[in-house]
């Protein structure tokens, strides 16, 4: 008995093409399994065999003796006509792994052993397509994770890859897990450097500054004085929708809740109405002390430099109908350039070379705490984020303010042709250079703030502004406000332990399941609900406010037991005279006499008898009038 080894060399070979595929793990057909196909041709005595045999496969790794790499695989009462056989053999998975084997045959007739073994063995080699599977260089079709095992060593990979600074990649996944071995590593999202806006809008003459709030942004035209309200919330397609005069030229404006305030040459403080965009509406000029050249806005205070006479000048705008100046405090005899807000310091630069910080956590008695000399002529431009003050000129510094008896400049870097504004957003910094451009600094080792890059803006900047994902150029030689995309992260939902960010902005509703903790002002510019408690010094509500009459008012609020005990409530000191008759003494006075009103907890109380600016009377009683000590609750407002 003998198989025509000629036909079966061929066969092998031209069947191992679907092994490999299968062995190597990558198929074209999921239902694909590790079985395999193999026709032969048996002569028996040399002529062609007939009837029914069983086969024996047998894969070694050499071929003569050596190991047995599978099997092996019977397949018994196989079919023989005229010689020709057809029948399937499986080794199983993991056999076909690229190394060399020959295939041992051995032949019985149909439960007649001994088998006969078939010599010589037959080498299995690749045909030409199995050479190009194994390389995989023209996969077709849909290749299964599920069918990937092991690791990919990066030097299998492409030098474009994500790992090596590709742009232009899409990364989807139901879960993105960024982790390291031994320390939690930062995921950094570097902003873009566009070649160009992506959208932008002619404002008047000379545009100025630039302020934005929420889908706005303000415009202050220096040449044609004028405030424009520029609606961007689609950044392709920005929209002038209002405008309104200014009193003279303006330097600078600030926007907090419906309100605007800017600063106009003719030593005013202008207050804009800006809750319908569409219509502003001037409410309020106030003379300034001097030229002004910068506000800033912290609760319902308004912070002015001003660039001759005093220097710092300090509005209260409860009412922006009626602001009135509080303070001026003691300031150097160099004009005022730019001013900001942070917290319970004020920080203005001056002309001199000089950073000034003031402690305004009482805005009616600021003191000045600390200054340091700074570089260049002008510093005209300040921004403040977290420890660190930044100021320009013709250098980029940055100044640690952490202790604001002592600031230090740790680090500057010089600026192309010189700047007019900055602006600071997370780890960068942004200039409105004189060289039309916007250059972007990477600040987030202060020490060695570095360049990174410019967006062209055709043209001379005269100011800049960044909010979300955009900034925002204010370009006096093109009269425009041209819009560029940083690009950054864009995530549906974000679940964090805590986030340290500059400023934050949301388009909806923000919500804070614990604790609220706002170190600066806080300003609502339409309607807020809290459902627990609320303390705070000073609330300003931008559109429920009196337009008339408006005062500040302290509240004391208490409850006393039958014995005259004081069980909740601060600022008083209860005592128990004769029956029923409590005296509530105020600690400290208030300014003027307070409107008091009292609950008793079983009987009646009634505030009267005696009311001063210094204590109350306050008497319980039965229903019929008969005097009794009884537990009590009272209100006290009035003038602080």
């Amino acid at each position: 008995m003998e198989l025509w080894k000629t036909t079966m060399k061929t066969i092998v070979r031209s069947f191992l093409a679907t092994v490999l595929l299968l062995g190597g793990g990558a198929c074209l057909s999921a239902q694909q399994t590790t079985a395999f196909t193999y026709q032969g041709l048996l002569n028996n005595n040399g002529s062609p065999a007939n009837g029914s045999y069983d086969i024996q496969f047998t894969l070694y790794e050499t071929n003569v003796t050596g190991s047995v790499a599978a099997g092996p695989v019977t397949n018994s009462a196989v079919l023989v006509s005229n010689g020709l056989f057809t029948t399937m053999i499986d080794f199983g998975s993991g056999v076909f792994t690229g190394s060399n084997y020959w295939l041992d045959i051995a032949v019985c007739t149909n439960g007649g052993e001994p088998f006969t073994e078939l010599t010589p063995r037959q080498p299995i080699t690749p045909t030409p397509y199995a050479i190009m599977a194994g390389s995989a260089s023209n996969l077709l079709g849909t290749l299964q994770v599920s069918q990937l095992t092991g690791t990919v060593p990066l030097g299998q990979l492409p030098t474009a890859v994500i790992t090596n600074n590709d742009t232009g990649v899409t990364l989807s996944a139901n879960n993105l897990s960024v982790s390291t071995t031994n320390r939690i590593a930062p995921l950094t999202v570097a902003p873009n450097l566009p070649t160009a806006a992506i959208g932008s809008v002619i404002t008047g003459a000379n545009p100025r500054w630039v302020a934005v709030a929420g889908r706005y942004a303000y415009v202050l035209n220096n040449t044609s004085p004028t405030l424009q309200i520029i609606d961007v919330s689609n950044p392709t397609n920005p929209v002038v929708v209002g405008s309104v005069g200014t009193t003279a030229p303006a330097t600078c404006v600030a926007v907090a809740g419906r309100y605007a305030y800017l600063v106009a040459g003719n030593s005013t403080l202008q207050i804009v109405d800006v809750g319908d965009p569409a219509n502003p509406v001037t409410v309020s000029s106030v003379p300034t002390s001097g030229v002004p050249r910068g506000v800033a806005i912290a609760g319902h205070y308004a912070y002015v430099a001003n660039n001759t006479g005093d220097s710092l000048q300090i509005f209260d705008v409860t009412d922006p109908a009626n602001p009135v100046s509080v303070a001026s405090p003691p300031t150097k005899t160099n004009p005022g350039q730019a001013i900001a807000v942070a917290g319970r310091y004020a920080y203005e630069t001056f002309s001199g070379n000089t950073l000034q910080i003031y402690d305004v956590s009482v805005p009616t008695n600021p003191i000045t705490v600390g200054s340091c000399s700074t570089i260049g002529l002008g510093t005209l431009s300040i921004a403040v984020s977290g420890r660190y003050v930044y100021v320009v000129d013709n250098v980029l510094q940055i100044i640690d303010v952490s202790n604001p008896t002592n600031p230090v400049i740790v680090g500057s870097t010089n600026i192309t042709a010189g700047a007019q504004a900055v602006a600071v957003a997370g780890r960068y910094a942004y200039t409105a250079n004189n060289a039309n451009v916007i250059q972007v600094f990477d600040v987030s080792n202060p020490q060695l703030p570095a360049s990174v890059g410019t967006m062209p803006a055709n043209g001379i900047n005269s100011f800049v502004a960044v909010s979300g994902r955009y900034a925002y150029a204010a370009n006096t030689s093109a009269n425009n406000l041209q819009i560029f995309d940083l690009g950054g992260a864009y995530i549906q939902q974000l679940e964090s332990g805590t986030v340290e960010t500059g400023s934050l902005q949301t388009r909806d509703t923000a919500t804070v399941g614990n604790n609220l903790d706002v170190r600066g002002g806080l300003t609502v510019s339409a309607s807020a609900r809290i459902s627990g408690g609320l303390g705070a010094d000073k609330i300003t509500i931008g559109t429920n406010y009196a337009a008339a009459g408006t005062e500040q008012l302290r509240i004391v609020r208490g409850t006393v037991n039958a014995a005259g005990t004081s069980l909740a409530g601060s600022g008083f000191i209860a005592t128990l005279g004769g029956t029923g008759s409590y005296t509530i003494t105020f600690t400290p006075p208030f300014s003027g006499v307070p409107t008091v009103t009292a609950t008793a907890v079983d009987d009646i109380a009634r505030a009267g008898g005696s009311i001063s600016s210094n204590s109350v009377t306050i008497a319980t009683m039965t229903t019929t009038g008969v005097s009794v000590n009884d537990s009590f609750h009272f209100i006290a407002i009035g003038p602080p």
